[in-house]
């Protein structure tokens, strides 16, 4: 009785220290750099002639910046206009589908099937799906209308702007190539079909695919009743505990990484607030926090949520006038029902899987019975 016990207690200890421990992945600085240039690009540029909240808008094209980081600046020269076109896309699947919040919920479900599909396929690498279904997600809040409960912001402006922001990344990213010796540097680009050679689905990918659409939808429809402010939150929260692994183990702690580094993020949040931050110095604080997310972002999860948290809550209370905004102690509950989702989806697709091999290995005991 003991054993088993002192077992439970072993593996409760590992798993906690894997909650807080630092990963053997490097620092990621240049990111880091590049990441905090591709949102203080378009911030700073609107934010100079009176419009923060275009630059907001703009800053959802920034993400194109966080794709292909492995690899070189000369295939990134060609992989970046693609993960930007589904960027685009992304948010004019969410402008289109604004007007109605059922099909908002299909557009998320339709975007983290394709997304899912490609980006694990073809094994793209970090951020993975995630962001196509945030630019979505956000896209359609922001054009919703206020009735709705979303921000009522023009659709088409938005989808423009998404695209400035997606083009000022691809910039930060390959204007170095100017310089001769970031050239020789580089070396000669190895190519996308060589680096990506065709769609591959096997096993996990499939899992993990299915896992997240059927996610989030069920994010989307349990958390309608909070309002389209809150229910987008709640749907990232699936989908980032969900996407990092297959596994229950890392999947467990992702979900607890995600509740703790919100909830301490919110903290730092508030203290950030009490200075009051505004206009150049607002657009240099969202620029440090976008870099720092980067640069740790692959040593541990939860520390990168104390970046990543204030940087969404700053995000999104300011920029837009007249909007409904959520309190930020709400944004704790989002994280747990969202977390809470994507763990009982987990669970129930594990029991499914084990229900399904235990058929299988029943129905061939019996056809040899017969034999």
């Amino acid at each position: 009785m003991r054993r088993p016990l002192r077992r439970n207690v072993v593996r409760s200890r590992r798993a906690l220290r894997s909650v807080v421990q630092l990963t053997p992945a490097p620092w990621r600085w240049q990111v880091g750099l590049e990441a905090g240039l591709a949102l203080g690009l378009p911030l700073g540029l609107f934010t100079a002639i009176g419009q923060l909240g275009w630059g907001l808008q703009a800053a959802l094209g920034a993400f194109t910046a966080l794709y292909g980081a492995s690899l070189s600046r000369r295939d990134r020269l060609h992989l970046l206009p693609l993960v930007a076109a589904g960027l685009v896309l992304a948010a004019a699947l969410g402008v289109a589908c604004s007007g109605n919040v059922w099909l908002t919920s299909a557009c998320l479900v339709i975007v983290s099937a394709v997304a899912c599909t490609l980006a694990l396929g073809v094994r793209l690498g970090p951020p993975g799906p995630m962001m196509f279904v945030l630019v979505a997600a956000v896209s359609s809040h922001l054009a919703m209308p206020k009735v709705l409960g979303g921000v009522g912001l023009p659709g088409l402006p938005l989808i423009g702007l998404v695209a400035v922001g997606s083009f000022l990344a691809y910039l930060v990213v390959i204007l170095p190539l100017l310089w001769p010796s970031v050239r020789q540097r580089n070396g000669p680009p190895t190519g996308l079909r060589t680096l990506f050679p065709r769609l591959h689905l096997d096993a996990d990918t499939v899992v993990l695919t299915v896992r997240i659409v059927v996610a989030v939808a069920v994010a989307s429809l349990v958390s309608r009743p909070l309002g389209a402010y809150r229910s987008y939150w709640v749907v990232l929260s699936a989908v980032a505990v969900l996407q990092s692994s297959p596994t229950r183990r890392l999947t467990a702690i992702r979900a607890v990484q995600r509740v703790g580094g919100t909830l301490i993020g919110i903290g730092v949040f508030e203290l950030m607030a009490l200075a009051e931050p505004s206009g150049l110095g607002l657009v240099a604080l969202l620029v440090l926090l976008q870099a720092a997310t980067e640069v740790v972002v692959a040593r541990n999860y939860a520390l990168a949520l104390l970046f990543i948290t204030p940087l969404a809550l700053m995000n999104s209370t300011a920029g837009h006038v007249g909007s409904s905004l959520v309190p930020v102690e709400g944004r704790l509950l989002d994280t747990l029902l969202g977390a809470g989702i994507a763990l009982a989806v987990f669970g129930v697709g594990e029991g499914l899987q084990h229900l399904y091999v235990k058929r299988l290995h029943s129905n061939r005991k019996a056809s040899e019975v017969h034999l």
